[in-house]
């Protein structure tokens, strides 16, 4: 079996994503790392790709917004942080 952080992994790679999990665990990079020996099927990307609603992308930009601010800000602003993503 494969777990959900690798089924989206690999999603990311058959979409041509740039993949960069992070985690400090060590059982996890491993984990992480396995998403190049298997492929999705053709029903499994199609079924993946359709959670990708508009509604889906704001509720993600929304958490990004919020974990960019606590993650990278330096002084509390978001003066020169990237807060857009790139929807296509």
């Amino acid at each position: 079996g494969r777990t959900v952080a690798q089924i989206l992994g690999r999603w990311c790679v058959q979409k041509g994503f740039v993949y960069v999990p992070k985690s400090i665990q060590p059982h996890r990079m491993l984990e992480n790392a396995n998403v190049l020996d298997f492929a999705l099927s053709d029903d499994h990307m199609a079924t993946l790709d359709q959670l990708t609603t508009p509604e889906n992308l704001q509720t993600f930009l929304g958490l990004y917004k919020k974990c960019v601010n606590r993650d990278t800000s330096k002084d509390g602003t978001m003066d020169g942080v990237k807060r857009d993503i790139t929807i296509d």
